[in-house]
């Protein structure tokens, strides 16, 4: 049974992060002071310290095992937003938006 909800949570996750991600690009403008909030899987990568493929890998759900909790919550912090942030978004992700995120291309 757990074997079967792993790949869930990668798609979970991927979903949530995307959510984010793009909610970062919508609605929080570039900002010109010390403080810029990551908008890009590279600047991410910059910000987390992690790969840029590490985290192309997390935000598309290849990779084989889930997440590292460490690298979870240092792309989270990297686009400005809290634990409690992704969780509410993880929370409402659905078996539809998982089967619709597995045939869009991810």
């Amino acid at each position: 049974m757990k074997e079967e909800l792993i790949p869930d949570i990668k798609f979970r996750i991927a979903i949530s992060l995307n959510r984010l991600l793009d909610t970062t690009k919508q609605f929080r403008p570039n900002r010109n002071n010390d403080e810029e909030i990551a908008e890009s899987y590279n600047k991410i990568a910059l910000a987390s310290f992690l790969r840029k493929a590490t985290v192309s890998d997390i935000f598309n759900a290849k990779s084989k095992t889930s997440p590292a909790t460490g690298s979870l919550l240092l792309i989270i912090e990297a686009m400005g937003y809290s634990l409690g942030d992704f969780a509410k978004i993880y929370d409402s992700v659905t078996k539809t938006d998982i089967e619709k995120f597995k045939h869009s291309g991810n």
